[in-house]
């Protein structure tokens, strides 16, 4: 398991939506925003959905640490909440 270190950005809820073009439904769901530095030094902004923001709403910018697993999306390296 690898631990995803950063300063916590934003702890929200984004609402459910229907698709226009396939109709398809989305859910809500909770997502957090964590700001990472790579091996350059440079800050990226990695979004991990997880089962409730609550507990995150109110620390941000503070350090925040998050289990993951890590799987590759196209040419980028991507994260979710590990289980």
């Amino acid at each position: 398991m690898l631990t995803l270190h950063g300063k916590l950005s934003k702890a929200l809820l984004i609402p459910g939506s229907v698709s226009r073009k396939t109709g398809e439904v989305f859910q809500p769901r909770s997502v957090v925003q964590v700001e990472i530095q790579d091996r350059r030094g440079l800050n990226q902004l990695v979004t991990l959905t997880v089962p409730d923001h609550r507990p995150y709403e109110g620390k941000e910018g503070t350090d925040a640490e998050f289990p993951v697993r890590a799987y590759v999306s196209g040419n980028a390296v991507a994260y979710a909440l590990a289980d």
